[in-house]
Order: structure tokens, then C-alpha cells, then sequence
């Protein structure tokens, strides 16, 4: 019997593109040895000293199956897959808390500016005791978040300990949206020289980039540093669309090779939203990876950006993610990408221009105030 498989392309290291359908049919081999597992999980089932949950063993044997493939497929449990999907998606549906634990309950650690919460009158400190009337003594903070998120415009109330005012409140909360910020820090560094610290690349990163790119450049910017120090990916076409701000018509940005033809593809830079010719310093680390280095690879292939910093990651594998129902999926590996010259930089990584100790984990000061790789890209800046 046909199977329908929906396969999400999402980072370059989680993706590649839009949704793909696919039907697959079952080779007569894979099907014998489905009979053969469902014969194990019926005897485990039947036979096993203690109670098992069939769907609890289909997880772990699933995941034991992407583990043996290589480390970066694997199978995402429910809890983990919702949170994937939100982070992909850079926004989500709640009150707009940051929360920490005091004692057995939560309470708000801060109140993000505009958000649903403030918009209520909540405030940090405020112990949230429950939530809908369920009581949220001795909950993890994932499951409090879980209970916090919903719809957009749905209300959620919570009961309240103000512990400075000694008051019990019921305080109805109605859920915003709330974007999650993956450009970090937008500043200028001098009078020309403008900063931007990029977290990660998700569904809403290339407006961002877009906001904070026209924000510098009324304030005069000449010169600019992409700090991706830490950064360990996300969408791949938003790698791409930023490689598009600062590539000129015509220039490859990245190949992708795969088995789905959906995934097959060679990008290559539209011209259409390239800003004005600015010089350009990217700073790396160790821990920059996959989209990441799929953006400084291109730029640094076509010479339009210095690379600084320490020898990144070296990911250039694709990862899809795959429903598996409404609740779990799993990330496959499924493609791998070349750079413009048609090097893999798996496992290898990117050699910056230059080579900065002191980058890895340093607190990043844009003032340039010992932090090396900062300084080293003023520097290279000054002639502006």
C-alpha cells in the first residue's frame, strides 16, 4: 500500500526548501522486514515481565534506526518536536515571559517589551502558581511554557503570587504573537562602521537582516561586521537570501546534490535586493556551522567579505525534517552541499582570512574591548 510521506526542507542543516510530497511504495524486502519487527513488538508486547506502550517502543526503535545512519539524523519526541518547530518558524503564539524557577513554581524572570504579558499588567518577579486552574507546583519550565503557548488572540489566566505586595491576583492574559529575534545586536561600532550579530537563520531572519541593514545605512554605515560567531545554522534559503544582500547577478552561492529532486538544486544570486557596495567582515567560530558557513563560504568564494576568526564546524550535510504524525517527526540527512568552487567543507570547516584567537566563547564587546576578533575587523576597516 502506497504511503504518503510529507517532508518538511527546513534548515541547511535542517533544510532546503518548501514542503515536498512524495509517494513511495514499500519494496517487497522492506515489507518482510517489517514483518519481521512487528513479529518482535508483538512477543515484547505479549511476553515482556512489565507493561509496555507500543508507541513508546516505535520511538525508540525508530530512533535507533537514525542513530546508525550517522549524528545529525535523528528522532525528535514530541516535547522537542514542537519546540523545533517554533524556532523554525521564529514566532510563535503566548504572553511574551521569560521565566525561571523559585522554589516548586515558576515565576517571571522578565516581561518582553509590547508582549501580551505586559499588556496584562504582569511583572518580573510575579510567581505564576496556575495556569487555566491547574496547578503548576513541581513543573519543569518546558511544561509551563507548553501550558503558556496557543492561539493568537486566545486568553490564558493565570494566578498570581506578587510577593512585594503581598497579594493573590487572576490576572487574563491574551496571547500576541512573539517573534523570536534572530538578529541579536544591530549597532555602529564608529561613525561608518556598522554591527550586526546574527544567533541564527530562521523563517523571518532575511527581514531582519533587512530592518537592521536600513537602520545603518541611514546612520551612514561604510563598512559592516556579520558577527556569526556561535551560530550553528538554520534555514538554508535564508542563508541564501542573505548571500543575496551582498552578491552582485549571476554568482553561485551554493550547490545542493540529493536523491530528491525537489531538494536538487543550484542557487545562484538574484541581483534583486543587493545593497549598495559596502566592505564586509564576518566573524566565525568553531561553533559556526551549516547555514552559517554556507553564507561565509559564498562570500568569501566571490571575495566579497573577509572572514575572521577560527576554523568553523565543517557541516555540510542537509538534514529534512519528516512528520511522522501530528505529534514526533525526525531529521534525515538527505542532502550535501558544495561551496561555489565545489568543495564540501564537511568535517572540514572554513579557514577564515585571518586567524584570531580568543573568539570561541569570549564575551562579545562591539566596542572592540578585548574581544580580538572585533578588533581585528576594525582594523581591517580603518581605510574607511
Amino acid at each position: 500500500m502506497a504511503r504518503k510521506v510529507c517532508i518538511s526542507l527546513i534548515l541547511a542543516v535542517f533544510c532546503c526548501g518548501p514542503w515536498i510530497h512524495a509517494e513511495e511504495a514499500p519494496s517487497t524486502d522492506v515489507l518482510e522486514e517489517i514483518k519481521l519487527f512487528s513479529k518482535a513488538l508483538g512477543a515484547i508486547e505479549k511476553a515482556y515481565v512489565d507493561d509496555v506502550k507500543a508507541r513508546e517502543m516505535l520511538y525508540q526503535a525508530i530512533g535507533g534506526m537514525l542513530d546508525a545512519l550517522d549524528s545529525f539524523s535523528e528522532f525528535i519526541d514530541p516535547q522537542r518536536y514542537e519546540l523545533l518547530q517554533i524556532h523554525l518558524r521564529g514566532e510563535y503564539a503566548g504572553i511574551g515571559a521569560i521565566l525561571k524557577v523559585v522554589g516548586d513554581y515558576p515565576a517571571i524572570r522578565a516581561v518582553q517589551p509590547g508582549s501580551a504579558a505586559q499588556e496584562a499588567g504582569l511583572q518580573a518577579g510575579d510567581l505564576i502558581l496556575e495556569i487555566d486552574e491547574e496547578s503548576l507546583k513541581g513543573k519543569e519550565l518546558t511544561d509551563v511554557a507548553s501550558l503558556l503557548r496557543g492561539e493568537e488572540n486566545e486568553s490564558v489566566l493565570l494566578k498570581i503570587w506578587r510577593e512585594k505586595e503581598g497579594e493573590m491576583l487572576d490576572v487574563t492574559v491574551l496571547r500576541k504573537k512573539v517573534q523570536i529575534e534572530s538578529v541579536s545586536k544591530v549597532e555602529m561600532m564608529t561613525r561608518v562602521i556598522g554591527y550586526i550579530q546574527i544567533s541564527n537563520f530562521q523563517e523571518n531572519t532575511d527581514e531582519q537582516v533587512d530592518r537592521a541593514l536600513e537602520e545603518l545605512l541611514k546612520k551612514g554605515m561604510k563598512g559592516l561586521v556579520i558577527d556569526l560567531r556561535g551560530n550553528d545554522g538554520g534555514l538554508l534559503p535564508q542563508a541564501v537570501e542573505l548571500s543575496n544582500r551582498f552578491l552582485q547577478k549571476g554568482k553561485k552561492i551554493v550547490t545542493v546534490k540529493s536523491k530528491i529532486e525537489e531538494q536538487r538544486n543550484e542557487y545562484i544570486s538574484t541581483g534583486e535586493k543587493t545593497i549598495p557596495e559596502i566592505k564586509l567582515v564576518i566573524l566565525v567560530d568553531e561553533k559556526t556551522a551549516s547555514a552559517s558557513e554556507i553564507f561565509s563560504a559564498a562570500m568569501q568564494a566571490h571575495e566579497r567579505a573577509i572572514i575572521v576568526g577560527a576554523q568553523t564546524y565543517g557541516k555540510g550535510s542537509v538534514q529534512s525534517l519528516i512528520p511522522l504524525d501530528e505529534e514526533s517527526g525526525m531529521k534525515l540527512t538527505t542532502a550535501r552541499y558544495l561551496t561555489p568552487k565545489g568543495t564540501s567543507i564537511d568535517g572540514v570547516g572554513i579557514t577564515p582570512d585571518y586567524e584570531v584567537g580568543g573568539v570561541g566563547d569570549e564575551k562579545k564587546n562591539v566596542e572592540g574591548n578585548g574581544d580580538l576578533g572585533i578588533e581585528k575587523a576594525l582594523v581591517l576597516l580603518t581605510d574607511l
